[in-house]
């Protein structure tokens, strides 16, 4: 278990290399070939965004450089709390959105400006300062007369900003329970208070989207303490919000993303299968089976015992066990784990296609089915 910050990741910008046949424009791109043109960056200082809040600006591109009709399809953002559309307005100050296809009804006319709307929205990023930065964008425009989009240009777009939260969040601003077994309850604790211009500042009513999660906020000293218990339920990958009040007279509150994956107690790794190669016509030898395992573990700590074959089936469902052995080496550490290693003793000449399911504690399991699928391999 671990307790990272965690925001939503960076979307990376790829911009696509322009390419296809040499066409008449601007800039030279080898000895007598010339290629798309290649506009010059727009950009806008934001500022520094107070932590929580949005802002907006419309980054004003003139489509004259490009020397052509272009039309617009779509906008990028490498920033994870930017969103940008694509926008014709005309000298009325009406307003239009493409749709994304390089169709010429989505071309400005001469009357209408190309404009990309840029949102920016705090909220999304983690409650920590961030030092003024750029990030980068891009539209991506096609002229009317390309068919296969090999002259595409993108026109990049520079956001300046930085961050200021009036918080302070340590050691960690964001919450990752990694891997949660279904009977485990992990628990992680961070501290915050109000950042150097903010001392005074005051936190109420705790929430959280998620009620697998159980969440106090406790005074301590010049601090207060975040207790965060996870009480896993449905497996799979999962995530919340935790929200926290504080007494800014904006309404501003402390977010907190969480994220967790639950996890069975009985658990095959790297997955519940298990297949491979050898010779049918023979039983394998012990050394031919160094890579045929997998690692089996008891997440619970309560229940003792030893993994055993319950049963081990065809896809028709007849008993298979005389086929195969099935051993276990224990490792050391304290998920109980076991290489589970399979090695074919015979009998099966047209191959194998079925499952093997182990048991743990008494008859009554809990029980862990693997999928076993066996290949004919060369006859060495």
């Amino acid at each position: 278990m671990r307790a990272v910050a965690l925001c939503p990741p960076l979307l990376a910008v790829l911009l696509t290399a322009c390419g296809g046949k040499p066409t008449p424009g601007p800039v030279l791109q080898g000895p007598g070939r010339q290629g798309p043109p290649q506009p010059p960056a727009v950009e806008f200082d934001f500022g520094v965004i107070p932590h929580g809040e949005s802002r907006q600006h419309d980054y004003v591109l003139d489509t004259k450089l490009l020397g052509a009709d272009y039309v617009p399809l779509r906008a990028q953002l490498d920033c994870s709390c930017g969103r940008a559309q694509i926008v014709l307005r005309d000298k009325q100050g009406n307003e239009r959105l493409v749709d994304g296809s390089p169709a010429s009804v989505n071309a400005p006319t001469a009357d209408e400006t190309l404009i990309a709307r840029v949102f920016l929205d705090t909220v999304t990023k983690d409650a920590v300062d961030l030092p003024r930065t750029t990030s980068r964008g891009s539209i991506l425009l096609q002229p009317l007369h390309d068919r296969d989009g090999s002259l595409r240009v993108q026109w990049p777009l520079l956001l300046h900003f930085g961050i200021e939260s009036p918080v302070e969040l340590h050691p960690f601003a964001a919450l990752d329970f990694e891997r949660v077994p279904q009977s485990q309850r992990p628990e992680i604790t961070t501290n915050l208070r109000g950042d150097a211009t903010h001392r005074d500042l005051q936190f109420g009513a705790v929430t959280c989207t998620d009620p697998a999660l159980t969440v106090t906020l406790e005074p301590s000293g010049d601090h207060f303490v975040l207790r965060t218990r996870c009480q896993p339920g449905e497996v799979g990958n999962h995530q919340a919000v935790i929200s926290i009040a504080t007494n800014l007279e904006s309404g501003y509150q402390v977010n907190l993303g969480v994220q967790w994956k639950v996890v069975p107690d009985l658990e095959a790794r790297p997955m519940a299968k298990l297949s491979f190669l050898c010779n049918l016509q023979r039983e394998q030898r012990k050394d031919e089976i160094a890579s045929q395992f997998l690692l089996v573990a008891d997440h619970d700590p309560q229940r003792g015992g030893e993994f055993s074959l319950h049963e081990l089936v065809d896809d028709q469902g007849r008993d298979a066990r005389s086929s195969f052995e099935v051993t276990f080496v224990p490792i050391a550490g304290p998920d109980q784990q076991h290489r589970m290693f399979v090695r074919y003793l015979g009998g099966q000449a047209q191959g194998f296609r079925g499952k093997l399911v182990l048991r743990k504690g008494g008859s009554t399991g809990p029980f862990l089915s693997i999928e076993l699928v066996v290949f004919a391999g060369k006859n060495p």
